[in-house]
């Protein structure tokens, strides 16, 4: 979900694509619009898959040049994804009056809370409980030598997303044990072998995701196939695409817009009411810009903060040495 160190324009593009199927889905799901076949719109929900994907791509592509020791790799992710979800979080505690401590503990700490609450107190944020588990299995692996390292871990996850179809697996075992992971896999494998399909490609892998669960429940098939079809050809498009500003923002922007959507779109949905076409126009572009505004004005100066203080403490701690 949160972009990489490198910039690739093709996946930064695909950021902007997988949050915006993010946003419209909800304003279906919610009934903000209304379909008469809910399966029409249900594939818009596997813009996380795409996120996933990507999150596997970009890791291999942004450590490929040199490996961080595991401990920086991890903590600058933490940095990353974590102070705009905890502002967000803290919100809606307090918006809510959230009393369960072991779930505001738990979401805080991208865990899932299993046996007292299924979601996080964010609901959307499901998603960073994966991606958090991941990039901390993908730390684990970064001091042996690629060639090992990313067979490897693709190999655990793939064992692992079988975890789940087992008779009585454990909780936390069932929770992270899910087609899901296949995902990252996918992201992995392209960037780790550059493999790359026919530009051409590119619609086919999301017709495929509108298509495809009419053929089969197979989440595999479904979801990861597609997922890699528009990752390796849509790469073949960086040297044909251009810098076009708005969808360069909203790139930048997907992980706000990602995170900020339901502040919007729930009052919407009380303001509006269900079926309301215009409404639902109006929320996305609400949703939109919001997370725009997040972007620039939270998350962006967060992050300055951060680096700031990062350079601070490693000036002083230079002098101290000297």
């Amino acid at each position: 979900m949160p972009p990489g160190s490198r910039r690739i324009r093709s996946i930064h593009y695909l950021r902007m694509i997988a949050a915006l199927m993010v946003v419209t889905y909800h304003v279906f799901s919610y009934h903000l619009i209304s379909v008469d076949d809910p399966a029409m719109t249900r594939w818009l929900r596997e813009g996380v898959g795409l996120f996933f994907g990507i999150s596997g791509y970009v890791m291999v592509i942004s450590t490929s040049a040199s490996s961080p020791d595991p401990a920086s790799f991890f903590w600058r992710r933490v940095k990353r994804i974590g102070p705009l979800y905890w502002i967000a979080t803290a919100c809606i505690v307090i918006g809510t009056g959230e009393e369960n401590g072991w779930k505001i503990l738990s979401s805080m700490l991208f865990l899932p809370s299993i046996g007292i609450a299924d979601a996080p107190v964010l609901p959307v944020s499901w998603t960073l409980n994966f991606e958090m588990a991941f990039y901390a299995l993908f730390a684990l692996f970064l001091p042996a030598p690629r060639r090992i390292a990313i067979p490897a871990l693709a190999s655990i996850l793939i064992l692992g997303s079988c975890i789940g179809q087992f008779p009585n697996p454990p909780p936390l075992a069932a929770y992270y044990g899910q087609p899901i992971l296949l995902d990252f896999v996918a992201g992995m494998l392209i960037a780790h072998f550059d493999f790359r399909l026919p530009a051409w490609l590119t619609p086919l892998g999301f017709l495929l995701l509108a298509v495809a669960p009419q053929w089969t429940d197979s989440r595999p098939l479904t979801v990861t196939v597609p997922v890699a079809l528009i990752l390796a050809s849509a790469c073949s498009l960086d040297h044909k695409l251009k810098h076009w500003r708005l969808p360069t923002l909203l790139g930048e922007a997907s992980y706000a817009i990602y995170l900020s959507h339901l502040f919007i779109l729930l009052p919407a949905l009380l303001f509006f009411g269900q079926d309301h076409a215009g409404g639902g126009a109006l929320a996305i572009l609400a949703a939109i810009v919001a997370g725009i505004i997040a972007h620039k004005y939270i998350e962006i100066p967060l992050q300055e903060l951060l680096k700031h203080v990062g350079r601070r403490r490693i000036s002083l701690a230079d002098g101290q040495t000297s």
